[in-house]
């Protein structure tokens, strides 16, 4: 989602609900599936790895935001013959990727570098209200992980991190500031709080909105760069209400058959 959705109508239920994420993660013998499903995105990669090496990436996206996201599958492919250890892309390649999917391939990729198992994160983020005020809960495993209370993006509890801003150089913060598989804790937190606002605003109504009406986000992805800034579209009906919970586990990050636009 963007910073910037003013463009959308208002939505007249937000305040009183919760946007929810989970991201699962399940080894395999060479390599790592890992799904993401919450109010804008069912989705998922598959990395296979050879010793140090990414052999093969593959995706799938069953519900998303533009209707020029599945063009992202094919381009995830870039990362096959790099290093296992080291996702490190350009401004220009990232560009070129959903945000998505690469966030979730650097996930699976870290958690294979520091040898760990199948898992699951779950997210809870509130709506804002009157003050200004959220609150987030992440569980690991089931149990509670993190638990943040938000003014206005900025950090009021817990007492240690007041007044940090979630945007900013935060995420250089957190890796700065906290043990690897912590700060991938806090970087998921960071993406929610990002995601969730869309809640906000009407942004799957019946009457979908080009791409290029948001110019400054050229580039920030696959939809807003190419061709597709010119001839994306938003998705209709694509947005889930999930404030009374998630949908029970499928083993969505185990069928990640590649699929084209």
């Amino acid at each position: 989602m963007s910073g910037n959705l003013q463009h959308y109508s208002p939505n007249p239920a937000y305040g009183a609900g919760v946007y929810r994420r989970r991201i699962t993660f399940k080894r395999r013998a060479n390599g790592i599936d890992v799904a993401l499903l919450d109010d804008y995105h069912d989705m998922g990669v598959a990395l296979t790895v050879d010793g140090q090496v990414i052999t093969d990436a593959a995706a799938r996206m069953d519900r998303f935001p533009k209707t020029s996201c599945p063009g992202a599958i094919d381009a995830l492919r870039a990362l096959i013959g790099r290093p296992v250890a080291v996702l490190a892309l350009s401004a220009a390649e990232r560009g070129g990727q959903c945000t998505h999917l690469v966030e979730l391939a650097r996930l699976g990729l870290c958690r294979l570098v520091r040898n760990e198992g199948s898992g699951v994160v779950e997210i809870a983020l509130t709506d804002r209200d009157a003050a200004g005020e959220q609150r987030l809960a992440l569980h690991q495993e089931g149990k509670p992980a993190l638990a943040w209370v938000l003014r206005d993006e900025t950090i009021a509890e817990p007492a240690e991190h007041r007044g940090k801003g979630l945007f900013g150089g935060f995420i250089r913060w957190v890796h700065a500031s906290f043990p690897p598989e912590e700060a991938d804790l806090w970087r998921m937190a960071q993406m929610a709080v990002f995601v969730a606002r869309g809640r906000a605003y009407m942004v799957d109504s019946d009457r979908p909105r080009r791409v290029a009406e948001e110019p400054s986000r050229f580039g920030a992805c696959f939809s807003y760069s190419g061709a597709s800034f010119e001839t994306a579209f938003d998705n209709t009906g694509y947005v889930r209400d999930f404030s009374g919970g998630l949908p029970p586990m499928r083993h969505a990050a185990s069928e990640p058959a590649n699929q084209g636009a």
